[in-house]
């Protein structure tokens, strides 16, 4: 990390961006973070293909959400991204053969970025951020976006630039889920993503816990725990232990792959669920959602298609936002009451029932 701050530093000094958009034709288009991130940027990437059909699109991908997008229809070629400056260099190198015209970065952490696309060769480098500030803004053809937007308007605002002809604002995989067959027709299939990466973002288990043996009192009622780190692990053993269900709890906490996990949230009924990459997956497979917002904005993060299908819960929980990350606590995301989450679970069956 060190080591590349200072070589971008010094490159910054020495190479040049011309800062007038010009025609597109081998075009790199870069969201290689995590899994709620790659799935924001999909309409952006869409909306490139339906109004440039005769560009030729690489999509520089997480080298573990690559499953999920290999059968892509919007994309021509892939980049599989991993980290370390070997594996840069690697980058850049395929990025040259390529002959990369411009760089789209959507989602992308630094210094890494800066690094490769300043080496690429690319005429023009666009990047989503609203750092007013950020050290390198030289180098991109953008400006930084403060609005308070979508962030998927905000993606496809880079590519408004170029004036597409057609927008396409609904995010999508390539990959298809497979549809398992119901035991208990009349069971509900509720999933519970009980954790994020950041700690501030989540639900206590404690509610969680308590939101289950509310929720199994409503009727024939089976649970699924899904997670990925070893934090939502630990939270999910908890729930096993302290959950008395009358019915069977399935914990895939740690134990599906990118792909297992999209065939899981295709067969639920309903996922209940942090603001995480689990509720965008749902979102783009059409799955039914209650999410939880305290420190984040449902308004830049939340639901943003097929809107009737998914419930959010939102809190004024900003102000841990005035801490580092790290430093921040649940007392934002805590101000959700376990009735709340009950009373939307009760509004969604009366909307099922009445479908």
């Amino acid at each position: 990390m060190k080591i590349l701050n200072l070589i971008n530093q010094i490159l910054v000094k020495q190479v040049s961006f011309d800062k007038q958009p010009h025609k597109l034709k081998n075009v790199l288009v870069v969201s290689n973070t995590g899994l709620g991130d790659t799935i924001l940027s999909s309409p952006a990437i869409k909306t490139l293909r339906k109004s440039f059909p005769d560009i030729k699109i690489t999509f520089m991908i997480n080298e573990m959400m690559y499953p999920l997008y290999k059968e892509f229809d919007y994309v021509d070629d892939f980049i599989l991204y991993r980290t370390g400056i070997l594996n840069q260099l690697k980058i850049v190198h395929e990025i040259r053969q390529k002959e990369i015209d411009t760089i789209f970065l959507f989602h992308s952490n630094g210094p890494e970025d800066v690094f490769f696309s300043m080496l690429s060769g690319a005429t023009n480098i666009l990047k989503v951020t609203d750092n007013l500030n950020h050290p390198f803004k030289k180098i991109f053809l953008n400006q930084p976006n403060r609005k308070h937007q979508h962030i998927i308007e905000t993606k496809i605002d880079l590519v408004r630039l170029y004036a597409p002809k057609i927008v396409d604002s609904t995010m999508e995989i390539g990959y298809v889920p497979k549809i398992e067959k119901r035991g208990e027709q009349n069971q509900k299939i509720i999933g519970l993503q009980v954790g994020t990466q950041d700690l501030y973002k989540i639900w206590p288990i404690e509610k969680f816990i308590r939101l289950a043996q509310e929720l199994d009192k409503e009727g024939n009622v089976q649970f699924v725990l899904l997670g990925a780190t070893p934090l939502e692990k630990r939270y999910t053993d908890r729930f096993m232990k302290e959950v008395k269900s009358r019915n069977s709890i399935i914990n895939v906490c740690c134990k599906t792959s990118i792909t297992e996990l999209a065939d899981t949230i295709k067969n639920l009924d309903l996922l209940i669920t942090n603001d995480t990459g689990a509720l965008h997956l749902a979102i783009a497979l059409k799955v039914p959602t209650i999410s939880l917002f305290g420190p984040t904005d449902h308004k830049v993060y939340g639901p943003y298609q097929d809107i009737e299908r998914h419930t959010v819960i939102q809190k004024d929980g900003f102000f841990v936002n005035n801490k580092p990350k790290k430093q921040r606590g649940q007392e934002g995301i805590d101000l959700i009451e376990v009735k709340e989450v009950v009373d939307a679970y009760r509004q969604f069956e009366k909307k099922r029932h009445n479908d």
